[in-house]
């Protein structure tokens, strides 16, 4: 583990297969509430170092909130958070534009310049989500790394008011083993384990 100026917490394990590099911003929690989608995330960085190939898979990744039951919460599908956002935003205009304005006309540059505001913080997000999230992929000998952001729904009756530290544990699939990535928010020293999948 790794703290850096940027103000990400780096965890990394190595095999003689493959590099893997966990980053989490130190002030994820606080993130959290600012987002159109409450959700928590990690950037993983993937290396293969192998002659065959390695299955990356994205939609396997979970996290653990340690504190909130062991709930588990499965990544979320970039494609399914693009749809929630264009319909966020659609559903969002329609409410100003149609109920909001008609019942507060004396209000119309006020509500207008809010909905600019939010329609921008959704439009931001579906690009940082079109362009950086993690998608599952193959990768080997000619396309050795891949790299992206995994994100976490925060939205669940079990998760309550923070805990702090909060302690959470990323697992992601590769191949044959789970790579387990225990940390805390706000970061305190963790370890990395690797251990076999369940029946194999």
């Amino acid at each position: 583990m790794r703290a850096e100026e940027d103000g990400h917490t780096y965890y990394s394990i190595s095999s003689p297969d493959f590099d893997i590099t966990l980053a989490v911003d130190r002030q994820e929690l606080e993130k959290v509430r600012r987002r159109a989608i409450p959700m928590i995330g990690g950037l993983l960085s993937i290396r293969y170092k192998g002659s065959d190939k390695l299955l990356v898979f994205q939609n396997m990744t979970t996290l653990e909130f340690v504190k909130h039951f062991h709930l588990l919460q499965h990544s979320l599908d970039p494609d399914t958070m693009l749809k929630q956002l264009q319909q966020n935003m659609d559903d969002l205009s329609d409410e100003v534009e149609h109920r909001e304005l008609r019942k507060h006309p004396d209000q119309k540059p006020q509500k207008e310049a809010e909905l600019q505001q939010r329609l921008k913080d959704y439009t931001e997000m579906m690009d940082f989500i079109s362009t950086h999230a993690l998608r599952g992929s193959t990768l080997d000998a000619s396309n050795p790394s891949a790299s992206g952001w995994v994100f976490f729904s925060t939205k669940n009756r079990w998760i309550g008011p923070w805990r702090r530290p909060e302690q959470l544990i990323l697992r992601i699939p590769v191949e044959n083993v789970v790579v387990e990535f225990p940390f805390e928010l706000p970061p305190k020293y963790g370890t990395v384990d690797l251990r076999k999948r369940t029946g194999e």
